[in-house]
């Protein structure tokens, strides 16, 4: 088991500080050194503090304590992260063929990752739907028993919920997008990526949409609205302001649709997002939403002409 001390230790040298200098209104220079030899085990308080100083979370380390390569991995599975969310699958493969070279990722639980990965690959990639969604579901088993990292679980249940969309079963497919949201639900306090996090949301909005459960859409989208509204956060909201918008029409709610369709209409001439669109408007009941309410509107008739639907 490692501990702690070599990740300060390897952050302070790469910033070129020394031990008085990171010790300076939190602790003793020999306190640092015996922290860094593993001698001594720093509070979560001194953490946060050493951290600040090296303008780095520290905390963060400790579940990759145990590699032989710590800073490494954790800098690997956050690149994992992020190529998964982006949808680069080809640079995620290139990424995966670079872990393996690094030892910790050839043993449990970091190993699950390597799979993980190759999956994702194999599902959009490759096309193999039915083969993803078997080792898909003995991966999420063995990890139950040995690691619990919640953005590896996440992904794993997205990309679960995706097959089993793909392969006609909409009951499994909400399963396991609901298993992904309850995730964000129930770990607030865990730094979730905020576009998985979107992800998530846009994904089992959708799969209500599909199963005609229009007032989950619509109570669990306008709530994830708020949320990000609150903090100023737009990417991808124009999904979720769709989703409610039709679910209001479904309910023959015209107000409350026309309301929300047109802060989609207004967040996409802002920003011009054609592939979104074009993928939106494969609904026909979107469409007839647009004929009907467009009728009423400048904004979605100049929408739709810039958009040419």
């Amino acid at each position: 088991m490692g501990h702690i001390g070599t990740i300060i230790e390897k952050y302070r040298q790469a910033l070129n500080m020394s031990r008085k200098e990171l010790a300076e209104n939190i602790c003793s220079e020999k306190h640092i050194y015996l922290i860094e030899k593993g001698e001594r085990s720093p509070s979560v308080n001194m953490l946060k503090l050493l951290g600040d100083s090296m303008g780095v979370d520290l905390l963060k380390f400790y579940p990759y304590l145990n590699c032989e390569n710590p800073m490494e991995v954790r800098k690997k599975i956050q690149e994992f992260n992020m190529y998964r969310v982006n949808i680069e699958f080809e640079q995620l493969n290139k990424v995966t063929d670079e872990a393996e070279e690094i030892s910790d990722f050839n043993k449990s639980p970091w190993n699950l990752e390597i799979m993980l990965n190759r999956l994702y690959y194999s599902f959009y990639i490759e096309k193999q739907y039915e083969e993803t969604s078997a080792k898909l579901r003995n991966l999420l088993e063995e990890a139950e028993a040995v690691y619990s990292d919640e953005m590896f679980t996440a992904s794993a249940y997205m990309l679960m919920g995706s097959c089993c969309f793909i392969l006609g079963d909409n009951d499994n497919a909400k399963k396991a997008s609901e298993a992904a949201y309850n995730i964000y639900l129930k770990k607030p306090e865990v730094a979730m990526d905020e576009k998985l996090i979107t992800t998530i949301i846009i994904n089992v909005l959708g799969l209500y949409y599909v199963n005609c459960e229009f007032d989950n859409v619509i109570s669990k989208g306008n709530e994830f609205l708020r949320t990000k509204q609150q903090i100023n956060s737009f990417d991808r909201l124009h999904y979720v302001y769709f989703l409610v918008s039709c679910s209001y029409y479904a309910k023959n709610q015209r107000k409350e649709a026309m309301e929300v369709l047109k802060k989609a209409a207004y967040l996409l001439m802002l920003d011009h997002r054609p592939t979104d669109v074009s993928y939106i408007a494969l609904d026909p009941k979107f469409i007839e939403m647009l004929d009907d309410l467009g009728k009423e509107s400048e904004l979605i008739q100049e929408f739709r002409e810039k958009y040419q639907i």
